[in-house]
């Protein structure tokens, strides 16, 4: 793992102006708490101080995006990733992969957050009935579809899918292909020398609650 970057105040003060740019806000204190006891959320490990988050909702989907910044205490954590996760009706539906604290992390973490938030604003409707398609798991880990299973209101009585990455823009399709070719690349030679895949992924224990990175 390379080493962690230093983020420092003024780093998240940018990070926190170009949230609200693109329509991010702030999750307050009292709905954190508010939340936290409403799903009782239980962390995986003991932790120290209360991370900022943002958040951003559309189309009855909502973007999380949390980044290690402990506000209070004006620092990140020690040992932490940012997440980008969207969720509908109160349970995560997708996550990102864990962004570590790298040297590009916070460009990493607005071009996710950015992704996940184009997204949501253009949930595609169902091309059978014009409802809004749902978010469903792929066949891999991490790998979602967009999909519709109102068959009764279908004519041919069939389920509807689009891809995931459905009418994303060039340069944004393009960074998340990028992506997968790099983890893609990196599984093969994990393969090749006989070492096993998501360790971390499937070993990590998860929160107890409705935000639970499961897979």
């Amino acid at each position: 793992m390379p080493e962690r970057a230093v983020f420092k105040e003024e780093n998240f003060e940018t990070l926190e102006r170009t949230f609200q740019e693109m329509g991010f806000r702030r999750i307050t204190d009292v709905e954190f708490q508010t939340n936290f006891r409403r799903f009782g959320l239980v962390a995986p490990t003991s932790r120290f101080g209360r991370e900022v988050g943002f958040i951003f909702t559309a189309n009855d989907l909502t973007v999380h995006v949390w980044t290690t910044w402990l506000g209070r205490e004006s620092r990140t954590r020690r040992a932490d990733e940012a997440w980008v996760l969207i969720e509908c009706e109160d349970k995560a539906v997708y996550f990102s992969h864990p962004l570590h604290r790298t040297k590009n992390f916070m460009l990493n973490l607005l071009r996710q957050a950015w992704i996940a938030r184009w997204r949501v604003l253009n949930r595609p409707l169902c091309p059978k009935c014009r409802n809004f398609m749902d978010i469903v798991h792929g066949r891999g880990l991490k790998s979602r579809y967009w999909s519709c299973i109102r068959t009764a209101a279908h004519a041919d009585q069939k389920p509807a899918f689009l891809d995931w990455d459905y009418g994303l823009p060039p340069k944004a399709k393009y960074y998340v292909r990028t992506l997968r070719r790099k983890r893609h690349l990196y599984e093969k030679q994990r393969r090749a020398e006989g070492k096993p895949l998501h360790v971390a992924l499937l070993t990590r224990k998860p929160w107890q609650g409705v935000f639970q990175p499961e897979d």
